[in-house]
């Protein structure tokens, strides 16, 4: 039976090891690109934030419908579709605050696929499509709620290169333009010590 509890403890504490072996111990502040085009960008990463969050410019949006169309020129169809995709600053809320929209009606009017403008830290700029994976509804902090649109964007964050959904967000009142959140964290096996910034010099691994 001793021998047992030995065993036991043994297959316990290698697979302790092998677990802090597959975890990567980053700062609360890193270097992140936006890849392919490699954009790159300063981080902040945060197991308390649920999504991945980045400062973008919307500056297009198709739809399969005619409810947003990206050549009308109506002043009060452009007004509408600024209110409906929710371009005005926002917080970051706590996770349970972020659900997927389910008004038919409001979904409706949302786009299939988004055109937006990303800004590296040097000013360097990048132009994407991307598909819209879903739609968020955010509950402010002051009251109300915004809408954001959710792509899938590939980032190497210090080091580590994972895919994940990223809200697209006006983050202009923030000091980072990315926010990097439990759901490509731990994609990225990535540990955060909240008294290191730019722990890994390298937005991206060698040879990315």
């Amino acid at each position: 039976m001793c021998r047992t509890f030995l065993i036991a403890v043994f297959l316990m504490l290698a697979g302790q090891a092998q677990a802090a072996e597959d975890t990567h111990i980053r700062g609360w502040l890193e270097h992140a690109r936006v890849m392919p085009d490699r954009l790159l960008m300063t981080a902040k990463l945060d197991s308390g934030a649920r999504t991945t969050s980045i400062h973008a410019e919307i500056i297009l949006k198709e739809h399969s419908g005619d409810a947003l169309s990206a050549s009308e020129s109506d002043e009060d169809n452009e007004d509408r579709m600024v209110e409906a995709l929710g371009l005005q600053p926002a917080d970051d809320p706590p996770g349970d605050e972020i659900s997927d929209i389910s008004d038919a009606v409001v979904s409706e009017l949302m786009p299939d696929t988004i055109t937006f403008k990303l800004t590296s830290k040097g000013g360097k700029e990048i132009i994407l499509t991307e598909k819209v994976v879903r739609w968020v509804s955010i509950r402010r902090r002051g009251g109300g709620s915004i809408v954001r649109p959710v792509v899938m964007l590939d980032l190497c964050i210090a080091g580590r290169v994972v895919r994940g959904e990223v809200n697209l967000a006006d983050r202009s009142g923030f000091n980072y333009p990315l926010l990097i959140g439990r759901n490509m964290l731990k994609k990225a096996a990535i540990s955060i010590d909240a008294r290191e910034i730019f722990a890994e010099k390298r937005a991206c691994p060698p040879g990315v």
